[in-house]
C-alpha cells in the first residue's frame, strides 16, 4: 500500500498490519491440527488475508482449513483453500476453531467456547458483556489514536490465555505508522505510547504500583499475570516497569538484590505515584 494511503487512513493501515500478523501466527497453528478451523472475514481485508493464506499454499490443499467471506464477493482465492460466502453471519455454521475478523458489533457471527475468537472495532466500551456471553474469557482493548485525536477502539477477544499474548506480541510488532498511537483504555493519565517493540512503560508501572497497593506483596509472576490480562502491555514487559520502580524507590522486593525473577517478593514501598 502507498505511503499516500497509509496516511489518509492510518487506524486501517495499523489494524490491517495487526490482523495479518496475527492470522499467519493462527493458521500455523491451525496447520499443526487436526481439527477443522475456519477463519471469518467481515470487513475489508478480504485481499490481505488471501494474502496470508497464500503463505502457506504449499501445505492448504488437503488441509482442514477455510474461508468465510461475509457480504461481498470472494475475488480470486488462493489455490487449495476452500471459500464460502454468506450474506448474513447469522447463517454461518462453523465447527472448530475460528477467528473472525468483523466489521462492528453489529456484525457478529456465532461465538462460542475457548475456540473461537474474534477482532473488531467498537466506539465505546460496550463489547464486554458480548464477549463474556461468548465464552471469551480472555481480551485486550487497545484506542489507537491519531494525530488528528481520531480514536478507535481495537478489541480482541479469545478463550485461550496463550492466544491473547501472541496478539500482544503481534500488536506490539507492527510497523511505526506515522500518525498512531496507542493508549490503554485503563490508564488513569491517558498517555499516549509510541508503537515499539521496546514501548514506554510508565503506564504500566502505575497500573502495577496501583495494583500491588491493593493486593501487597506479591510475587512477581503475579504481577505478569495481570498486565497480560489487564493492560496492553506483554508479560515480559512487566520486569522492565518493576525495575524501574525499585529504581525510584517505589517498590520492596524479596532478595533485595539480583535480578527480578517470577519468584522474586516485590509490594508498595509507601504512597508513591510514578512521574
Amino acid at each position: 500500500m502507498s505511503e499516500r494511503v497509509r496516511r489518509r487512513d492510518p487506524h486501517a493501515a495499523v489494524k490491517r498490519d495487526v490482523l495479518v500478523r496475527y492470522l499467519d501466527a493462527w493458521i500455523a497453528g491451525a496447520l499443526r491440527s487436526h481439527r477443522h478451523a475456519t477463519y471469518v472475514e467481515c470487513g475489508e481485508f478480504v485481499a490481505d488475508a488471501f494474502g496470508v493464506f497464500e503463505e502457506f499454499a504449499d501445505r492448504l490443499a488437503g488441509s482442514h482449513l477455510d474461508m468465510v467471506i461475509v457480504g461481498r464477493e470472494p475475488g480470486d482465492p488462493p489455490e487449495g483453500l476452500p471459500v464460502r460466502v454468506v450474506a448474513d453471519p447469522a447463517d454461518l455454521t462453523v465447527d472448530g476453531p475460528m477467528l473472525a475478523n468483523l466489521d462492528g458489533l453489529d456484525v457478529w457471527p456465532p461465538v462460542r467456547g475457548k475456540s473461537h475468537e474474534v477482532m473488531f472495532t467498537a466506539r465505546s466500551g460496550d463489547y464486554g458483556e458480548r464477549l463474556r456471553a461468548a465464552g471469551l474469557a480472555y481480551r485486550v482493548a487497545v484506542e489507537l489514536v491519531a494525530d488528528d485525536g481520531e480514536t478507535e477502539l481495537l478489541v480482541f477477544g479469545t478463550g485461550d490465555s496463550g492466544h491473547l499474548a501472541t496478539f500482544k506480541n503481534e500488536l506490539w510488532s507492527v510497523d511505526e505508522f506515522a500518525g498512531i498511537r496507542y493508549r490503554d483504555p485503563h490508564d488513569t493519565e491517558g498517555t499516549l505510547v509510541d508503537i515499539s517493540l521496546t514501548p514506554q512503560l510508565l503506564p504500566l508501572r502505575r497500573t502495577l504500583l496501583a495494583e500491588l497497593t491493593r493486593r501487597g506483596p506479591c510475587p512477581v509472576a503475579d504481577l505478569r499475570r495481570h498486565t497480560l490480562l489487564e493492560t496492553i502491555y506483554r508479560p515480559e514487559d512487566t520486569i522492565g516497569a518493576l525495575h524501574a520502580a525499585a529504581v525510584a524507590g517505589e517498590i520492596t522486593r524479596e532478595p533485595a538484590k539480583g535480578r527480578l525473577t517470577p519468584r522474586t517478593i516485590v509490594g508498595p514501598a509507601g504512597a508513591h505515584s510514578a512521574h
